[in-house]
């Protein structure tokens, strides 16, 4: 059976030229030596969700080091609905201004389309150091898998970001109080949407592990005071923003009673990430990323990257990931330093010499 993601062409992109791969297997290794460009192939591929990759990088940054003003485009083929589609992604700079577009079977579409489609996880090493480190990073993850389950989020937190913006300017400004209280009754209406979707999230994914024995490694969920505590959270949502009002200078919104900075803790058997061993918070955020995307699968097609997975993971590891996702009809793509030997040997795994 043929996986639903056939084919990426890369034009201009990062250290290729031109790059053309198609997949026949639902599993698929890339394996080279450092720097031929294992890691930016899983990049792209990541573009399948709204974004610019996993790498979080500036659209400056991804055409050739010889063509930096030339068109970048990633294609790709792909199954869906028992339709083959083809969705190009264009980067390219107009008046010094670099800009993004999507095309799906020559039609121009918004980037959040891509959420009625794809689901894409992704674990490097980088991720696991952010992800217990950077709380941003953490809260940017959650709230992109939540997005997977209501695509309506991904606008709701744009629009909020936005506003958010705009009222920092006139904080630092005019400070006119008639159009900051306008601001406040829009942030507070989206802010309570943006919680209800949350606490949706995350009420069915709970009931969702609390009925699943197939646990990759075990974890408990932590929610914040927003998911956990409704008519409080925005009580003091509501009084923050009239805060910031009456003493701009003094008085911040405070991250706790922030809805897009209202997310969960993971933890496993009463530890933080930050206080289990490396091996342990890999597992636990693999399995909390596995757990997300068989509790999402439903009608789309989900893609799991991991990058330099021997470095990360023994083989007994590798071998439970890859039967997880196998089960649960997951397209994986991983990739390795060319001096490993994999022993024994994997079903349905394609290995593609990059060089």
């Amino acid at each position: 059976m043929s996986p639903p993601l056939q084919g990426i062409h890369l034009f201009n992109y990062r250290n290729f030229s031109q790059h053309f791969e198609d997949f026949h297997q639902y599993h698929t290794l890339f394996k080279g030596r450092n720097a031929v460009g294992k890691t930016n192939l899983l990049e792209a591929i990541s573009f399948l969700c709204p974004g610019t990759g996993f790498r979080k990088d500036s659209m400056i940054n991804f055409s050739n080091d010889n063509r930096k003003d030339d068109l970048t485009s990633i294609e790709y083929k792909f199954n869906h609905e028992q339709l083959t589609n083809l969705l190009r992604i264009e980067l390219k700079k107009n008046d010094d201004r670099w800009s993004k577009q999507y095309l799906l079977n020559d039609k121009k579409i918004q980037q959040q389309h891509l959420l009625k489609i794809f689901q894409l996880f992704w674990f490097t090493e980088a991720d696991k150091v952010f992800f217990i480190k950077d709380i941003q990073y953490q809260r940017n993850t959650i709230n992109r898998i939540a997005c997977y389950f209501e695509p309506s989020l991904f606008q709701q937190l744009n629009r909020y970001t936005k506003l958010r913006r705009e009222k920092k300017k006139i904080l630092q400004t005019t400070k006119e109080l008639s159009w900051l209280q306008s601001l406040d009754k829009q942030l507070l209406e989206l802010g309570e949407k943006i919680i209800k979707s949350k606490i949706q999230f995350l009420s069915q994914f709970s009931n969702f592990l609390g009925a699943e024995n197939d646990n990759f490694f075990q974890f408990d969920i932590i929610p914040s005071l927003g998911l956990s505590r409704k008519e409080e959270f925005m009580n003091k949502f509501e009084q923050n923003l009239k805060d910031e009002n009456q003493w701009p200078q003094d008085h911040k919104l405070r991250s706790e009673n922030d809805p897009l900075k209202s997310i969960f803790e993971i933890t496993h058997q009463n530890k933080t990430l930050g206080r289990l061993s490396s091996a342990q918070s890999k597992l636990l955020i693999l399995s909390f990323l596995l757990q997300c995307a068989k509790f999402l699968n439903q009608n789309k097609i989900t893609i799991f990257l991991i990058d330099e997975i021997f470095d990360n993971f023994d083989m007994i590891n590798i071998e439970k990931v890859i039967q997880y996702c196998a089960e649960n009809k997951f397209q994986t793509f991983f990739s390795t330093t060319d001096n490993f030997v994999l022993q024994g040997a994997i079903k349905d795994l394609e290995i593609k010499e990059i060089t």
